[in-house]
């Protein structure tokens, strides 16, 4: 049996898996307009109608990757935010998790800011704004859990520290992709980070005195 032969009985949905795979390399190591189809083929070690079989056009999967891409972080923010933590507990999971992510999805996120260059076009500004619009949601649900729990301060303005909180992380992700230092950046991101949890952090809360 041959390479060939091999890759024709994958499953559907293991196929489907590689081609976003690969897709994810090819673009983020060159972008979303010099990419083409026959590249994300090659890497995916397939024929180019083999993609289109999949996906019909480079921009609906370079939507799909990058609509993924959001829901990912959204779900291991997900699994972060067990009941029994109390809101600034959540807060502090994620931003120590979310440096994590960024060293292991780079290419993801590369392609987050690739996708930024392509706002114009309204279906890569409305996926883009969705996955915000998630990240926020997400911030927003745990401040007022703190509020209620006693861990976050009763002035705090959710939905203005739920965005300021999803700046600190696209700077993460700016810090990563510029190269600066891993030593460096993670410094760097804990600072900001540490500064948005000061300025929620009740004063009545265990977490105030750390």
């Amino acid at each position: 049996m041959n390479s060939t032969q091999t890759r024709t009985r994958l499953p559907a949905a293991e196929r489907e898996l590689a081609i976003l795979r690969a897709a994810t390399v090819v673009f983020a190591r060159s972008n979303y307009r010099v990419a083409t189809t026959a590249d994300i083929a090659a890497a995916a070690g397939i024929a180019e109608p083999t993609v289109f079989k999949y996906f019909p056009t480079k921009k609906s999967l370079f939507l799909r990757i990058l609509g993924g891409t959001g829901k990912a972080i959204l779900h291991v923010w997900g699994r972060l935010a067990s009941p029994e933590a109390s809101g600034i507990e959540t807060l502090q999971r994620i931003g120590d998790a979310y440096i994590e992510g960024v060293r292991r999805h780079t290419d993801e996120l590369k392609i987050q800011f690739q996708a930024l260059a392509e706002s114009d076009d309204p279906e890569f500004a409305r996926v883009l704004r969705e996955s915000h619009e998630g990240y926020v949601r997400f911030f927003v649900d745990a401040i007022e859990k703190g509020m209620r729990d006693g861990t976050i301060r009763q002035d705090a303005d959710p939905e203005a520290m739920a965005w300021l909180l999803n700046s600190v992380g696209f700077t993460a992700t700016l810090l990563q992709l510029l190269g600066f230092g891993s030593e460096k950046g993670e410094r760097q991101y804990r600072a900001m980070m540490s500064a948005c949890l000061q300025l929620l952090t009740a004063p009545s809360s265990p977490a105030a005195a750390r």
